[in-house]
This record gives structure tokens, C-alpha cells and sequence, in this order.
């Protein structure tokens, strides 16, 4: 689909009420594999490839405000009306103001394991802390994040999915061979990271919401990555927020615990 002279490519399976995925960084919708053939039995499901990155167009700015606004757009190809929308990262990063801008539009927001700008506490960016926040600093840096990883895309993105899993073998070696060839070349790396360039932007344009957002929120975090953290961050800006936490978990809780994670989504669209 060609939105704003840009392609943004999706993915659908099922019928009935609809849900929208985004994924994160260093993923593609690929990352939806273990859930969308559960989730389509009911549901008509969509995938869609953030804008840069997996088979869609790059775009000018990736601050998050703006990438929501262009799946406003996509959406409203699609004719869709009203939506549940599921967020994973950065995928989480785009959802919070596509909720924020666009909430008449959406029955529930599901934000998975995310740091979302403007709403991760700040106490967090501490030295000691350097395991779990580093990329933020590093992907930030202009030129020497596609310096240093060029040619080295797939030890960079293995070293990634190796560290900040729990279950080491739920991102297969075929897996990583997808997730290498999507982020190949300097240009694709490069988009990536300007979605972390544009962090500090799109932060600023979340804490400028002082309202509350009344649609259904389920926070759901990764026993050993965000776990709680991210139902603390959204109730700052939501007043219906149930949080969860997925034992035995890591960051990629799509591929990790995906069983958990269908289950997780069914029951705050069903309830």
C-alpha cells in the first residue's frame, strides 16, 4: 500500500474485529510468526512493517508522532474503523501516540516490553544500568552506529537476541538468517536507528499529553526485561491500565511466550 508517496507493507490473516500489530526493533513483522495463525481464528489480524523498516519505504522523520500519523493513514486505506492495537518496542513506541492522537479509533492499546519515550523513567539512564539502556545512547550517535555494525549485521543483531532473551532458543537460527537479510546494508541499519535519533523528539511530544487515555490498556512486560515498569509508565497517561507480567520471559515475548501472549491479548479484547 503506497501512503504518502511511501510503500507500507502488511500482512493479514482472519476475519472478525480487527487487530493491528507493530513490531520492534531489530525485528519486522516477522516477529508475529508464533501468534497470528492463533490469533486469526478470530480475529482479522494485521501486521503491518513499521515505516523504514522490514519491506516498507523509509520515510523522512521517525519521530513517533509522526510514524503514528502514518498508520492513521494506512488504516484509513483499509477502511478500518475501529481496532485493537498491539505494540511490541518500538512497535509499543508508535501505539502510545497513535492512542494519544487517535483514540476514538481504537477499542484497546496493548504495549508489550517497551521503553516508551516520555514515559521510562528517567531514574533509569544510570551508569549502572548500562546493560539494559545503552543502545538508547548508542543508536542515538549519528554515522558511528552504521560504522561499526556494517558487515557485522548479523553478529550485532544474534549478540542482541542472545542477550536480551530468557528462552535462548525462541529465535531460531533461520529465524536470525530473516531478521539479517531485513536489516542488510547500512541504509536499513540506518533507519533503525533513527527511530532512537528521534527518541528525545518524540518524548517531548508524549509529555505534552495531560489527559488521560479511557480505552482499556493492557501493559504486558517480560519477567526478566521491563516486567512491571511499562504498566507504571502508562498509567502517567492511562486510567484503565492492567498490567501483567510473563514469567519465564525475555524481551521478545511474541516469540518467547507467544502462547501466553495470544492468551494475554484474547482476554482484554474478550473482557
Amino acid at each position: 500500500m503506497i501512503i504518502n508517496n511511501s510503500k507500507i507493507a502488511y500482512y493479514e490473516q482472519g476475519k472478525g474485529e480487527t487487530i493491528i500489530l507493530l513490531h520492534g526493533w531489530p525485528q519486522t513483522s516477522f516477529v508475529w510468526r508464533k501468534i497470528m495463525p492463533a490469533l486469526s481464528k478470530k480475529y482479522r489480524t494485521i501486521a503491518v512493517d513499521l515505516p523504514g523498516l522490514g519491506n516498507s519505504d523509509k520515510v523522512e522523520n521517525y519521530d513517533t508522532k509522526n510514524i503514528a500519523t502514518i498508520i492513521n493513514s494506512f488504516v484509513d486505506s483499509l477502511n478500518i474503523q475501529k481496532f485493537h492495537l498491539v505494540g511490541h518496542d518500538i512497535g509499543s513506541w508508535v501505539a502510545v501516540p497513535f492512542a494519544i492522537n487517535f483514540e476514538n479509533k481504537l477499542k484497546t492499546l496493548t504495549v508489550i516490553d517497551a521503553g516508551i519515550p516520555g514515559l521510562i523513567p528517567s531514574s533509569l539512564f544510570q551508569p549502572e544500568n548500562a546493560n539494559k539502556i545503552w543502545q538508547f545512547y548508542f543508536h542515538s550517535v549519528d554515522e558511528i552506529p552504521e560504522f561499526l555494525t556494517k558487515g557485522k549485521e548479523k553478529e550485532y543483531l544474534s549478540w542482541y537476541f542472545s542477550k536480551k532473551s530468557f528462552i535462548k532458543t525462541a529465535i531460531s537460527e533461520t529465524d536470525l538468517q530473516n531478521y539479517y537479510l531485513a536489516y542488510k546494508g547500512k541504509d536499513k541499519m540506518k533507519n533503525g536507528f533513527d527511530y532512537y535519533r528521534a527518541f528525545n523528539e518524540s518524548a517531548e511530544q508524549n509529555k505534552k499529553f495531560d489527559s488521560k487515555l479511557t480505552i482499556p490498556v493492557f501493559a504486558i512486560g517480560g519477567e526478566y526485561a521491563v516486567a512491571n515498569q511499562v504498566g507504571i509508565a502508562m498509567e502517567k497517561i492511562a486510567s484503565n491500565v492492567t498490567n501483567e507480567v510473563i514469567s519465564s520471559c525475555g524481551h521478545y515475548v511474541p516469540e518467547e511466550q507467544p502462547n501466553k501472549l495470544v492468551e494475554l491479548i484474547e482476554t482484554l479484547i474478550e473482557n
